[in-house]
């Protein structure tokens, strides 16, 4: 047995290479079953996607700290053994085992496509032990086998070999951070890519033939015939203690390449957003822009005291990019102007929507040529298109479509300069923002060699990064107090950005009878892992859309710190339409405005400084200076009660949304759907 341990863990491999053993030595927790720790997906002419692993006994070395496992060869499936030799290491740093591959392709006519590594086989998968990622924001599975049971694919993977979670892409394509973790409560493990080129990264749980349960991360080398490819990025900690010990130590290493932007206070202090279609892709007006003043009052009912303008041109939401005209129906640019003007005379702010990588195939701009040269092209050389059914109460376009879109390569330089345009004319017609959308998202990994990076495009988000780089600064060079927003939460793009309109729904629960079972919730897109990670993030909640449900997603978003996303009647009329959430969202608002600093400039803190008695009380905090404000609330039941601890702080003041919470000594009593705010100060 080969074998590496300290003070916090230990790790053997057998013989043969398998990885036996991983402990949590503090806590005493054995982390993993025996397991290979690498697989690589390889192509050929005559098979894209062909399995092989490690082939035969490894040389093993153990030394300073250091493992190293070298295989001269593996075995593919179908081809038998190859000449790829592979060298796999683990370095031992205190807390931290640090990961290291090299591969060496010597075949003549086979790609490495994906490296799986490493891969661990969970221990004890089964509840209480939940999986904590960074989809949507930041997702909390709480019974990954059964999870996992429930991905099926039906004939468009094996799954007699694997059933998988849908791979979970960083950066942009569903993952908003490069790590994950196991939390067992008081331990857990946490699994993270220190990968600051932002190259893509696959996250991925398993079950392999129905017995084991597997994680692993997938990096993406696409190594040719006769090429070399090293790299040692990926970092395994078992840790002791909650799980934002695991968000701290990804957070930490950000700080390497991160720094936090000088978000503007009118961004900074505002609840957020009413965002509206003013005209729509099939021709439909809802908001006129004579109708925008009224649009704002119908808002600033609720607290809400910016709009969103999307579809203000002539060719409407989602048509015509990257033209955007200005309606001449409806007075043009001064019409426009003027409109504006009425909103902010009453202290209102606007953000002016463009898409920051769709072009429409029916424009000029695409027919010239231009936009044909720059949009990302897949690996058959087409171009990688995408459509936006939108439709009215008719049945032919919801089915079949209106629009054709291809997506611009980031890398194109012509594509940016038209994105300076549009912050040009944003600052043109005094817009207290910009926002793109989609820049957060990654896009198809584009595969056109005249574009001058490498094919397939895994760096594309890198690329993305620095485009948003150079438009942010920009911006920011002609109007500093402007605001900068994007669609889609990554950590790479976030120093780039003021605000971030998210994908995904941080009120939704992986038990949705709760209300009726009277469970807890169990919240499933809640971002606490990122907002851990990235505290001064300023992001938004999403889909409240009507008058079904708004307590509790209000919420939500009181509790997360997040700005309200108003998209009522997916954006087709104001929240006038929905008199209880207007209502219940004033009310939240005015709340939220009584302790505005602690609450919009205070640091997320989750439950760093205290603790409840109750479990099923929901909670966070923020801290500002010496000053504490614990959130507490709950909907699973009538009324509950939770002592709460905060040592080493006193107690000042309480607030609730309703006026209906209870804080006797140390006591809290909240009724159904109750918000509460207890403040303290350190001593």
């Amino acid at each position: 047995m080969n074998r590496m341990e300290n003070e916090f863990l230990s790790l053997a491999v057998d013989e043969h290479g398998t990885l036996t053993e991983l402990c949590n030595k503090k806590s005493g927790r054995e982390l993993i079953s025996p397991h290979g720790l690498l697989r690589m997906i390889l192509g050929d002419p005559a098979c894209l996607e062909l399995e092989a692993r490690p082939a035969g006994i490894p040389a093993i070395r153990v030394e300073n700290n250091r493992l190293t496992l070298a295989y001269p060869e593996m075995e593919c499936e179908q081809r038998g053994t190859i000449p790829v030799s592979v060298t796999l290491s683990a370095t031992l740093r205190e807390d931290e085992i640090r990961w290291g591959v090299d591969v060496n392709n010597r075949t003549a006519d086979k790609v490495i496509r994906e490296v799986h590594f490493p891969i661990f086989t969970i221990r004890d998968p089964e509840p209480p032990m939940a999986a904590i990622t960074s989809e949507l924001v930041s997702e909390r599975i709480e019974n990954l086998p059964r999870h996992i049971r429930s991905c099926f694919t039906s004939y468009m993977a094996p799954d007699q070999k694997y059933i998988r979670t849908a791979p979970a892409i960083y950066p942009g394509r569903s993952c908003s951070m490069n790590c994950f973790e196991l939390d067992w409560g008081g331990d857990g493990f946490y699994f993270g890519c220190h990968d600051s080129s932002f190259e893509l990264t696959a996250h991925l749980f398993e079950l392999e033939q129905n017995t084991s349960l597997n994680m692993f991360l997938v990096r993406y080398p696409f190594l040719a015939p006769g090429k070399e490819w090293s790299e040692e990025k990926i970092v395994t900690s078992p840790y002791s203690g909650d799980w934002t010990v695991g968000a701290r130590k990804y957070r930490k290493w950000a700080d390497s390449w991160f720094t936090a932007p000088k978000i503007p206070q009118h961004v900074r202090n505002s609840a957020g957003w009413q965002r509206i279609i003013l005209h729509h892709q099939y021709g439909e007006y809802f908001f006129p822009y004579s109708k925008l003043e009224q649009a704002y009052d119908d808002a600033a009912k609720a607290g809400i005291r910016t709009l969103f303008l999307f579809g203000w041109t002539a060719e409407g939401m989602d048509s015509g990019y990257p033209v955007y005209t200005p309606d001449p129906s409806q007075g043009g640019v001064d019409a426009l102007k003027e409109n504006i003007r009425k909103v902010q005379a009453k202290g209102g702010k606007i953000i002016l929507y463009f898409n920051g990588q769709l072009i429409d195939a029916d424009t000029d701009y695409y027919r010239s040529g231009e936009g044909q040269r720059v949009s990302i092209k897949r690996a058959d050389g087409t171009e990688h298109r995408e459509f936006y059914n939108f439709s009215n109460t008719g049945t032919f376009l919801r089915a079949f479509g209106n629009k054709t879109f291809v997506v611009a390569c980031p890398s194109c330089r012509s594509w940016i300069e038209i994105l300076k345009r549009h912050i040009d004319f944003a600052i043109e017609i005094g817009a207290d923002s910009v926002f793109f959308d989609q820049l957060g998202l990654a896009s198809y990994p584009c595969c056109d060699p005249a574009h001058g990076h490498p094919v397939p495009f895994t760096g594309l988000m890198q690329s993305k990064r620095e485009m948003l780089r150079e438009l942010y600064e920009y911006a920011k060079s002609r109007k500093p107090e402007l605001g900068f927003g994007i669609e889609c939460t990554t950590d790479q793009t976030l120093q780039y950005t003021d605000f971030v309109h998210i994908f995904g729904f941080p009120a939704s629960a992986w038990n949705p009878e709760w209300r009726k079972t009277g469970e807890k919730p169990l919240l499933r897109s809640a971002s606490y892992l990122f907002k851990e990670a990235f505290p001064e993030a300023v992001i938004s909640n999403r889909n409240i859309r009507d008058d079904s449900d708004v307590e509790f997603p209000v919420n939500q978003m009181l509790l997360l710190g997040s700005r309200s996303d108003v998209e009522i009647h997916r954006c087709r009329s104001s929240i006038a339409a929905t008199p209880r959430y207007q209502e219940y969202l004033g009310r939240a608002n005015a709340f939220r405005e009584r302790s505005a600093d602690l609450l919009y400039r205070g640091r997320f803190c989750a439950c760093e400084f205290h603790s409840l008695s109750n479990p099923e009380i929901q909670t966070n905090a923020f801290l500002l200076g010496n000053e504490l404000g614990v959130l507490l609330t709950q909907s699973n039941r009538d009324v509950q009660k939770t002592e709460v601890s905060v040592p080493g702080f006193r107690f000042v003041r309480m607030d609730s949304v309703s006026g209906d919470v209870v804080f006797e000594n140390t006591t809290v009593t909240i009724p159904r759907n109750g918000f509460a705010l207890l403040v303290y100060r350190k001593e």
